[in-house]
């Protein structure tokens, strides 16, 4: 996974990313922090859960290419 922005590192695993962003959503959630630092964590957020989608998207095609492989064989 290539990563598009400086938050997230390049090739971050998907265990990793979603980690993160479950970090951030439980300090968001406990509603104790000032908000500059609240936006700062949304955005952050935004990327990791970027990151989380593209990987999955990824490994979505790769899916979608082994089930066309099976469906050609099966003919």
């Amino acid at each position: 996974m290539a990563a598009t922005n400086k938050i997230v590192p390049e090739n971050v695993k998907f265990e990793e990313a979603m980690a993160k962003l479950e970090e951030l959503s439980g300090k968001l959630s406990a509603g104790d922090v000032p908000l500059d630092e609240a936006i700062a964590f949304y955005e952050e957020g935004l990327a990791w859960y970027q990151a989380c989608k593209t990987i999955l998207d990824d490994a979505n095609r790769r899916i979608l290419v082994i089930e066309e492989g099976r469906e050609e064989e099966r003919k």
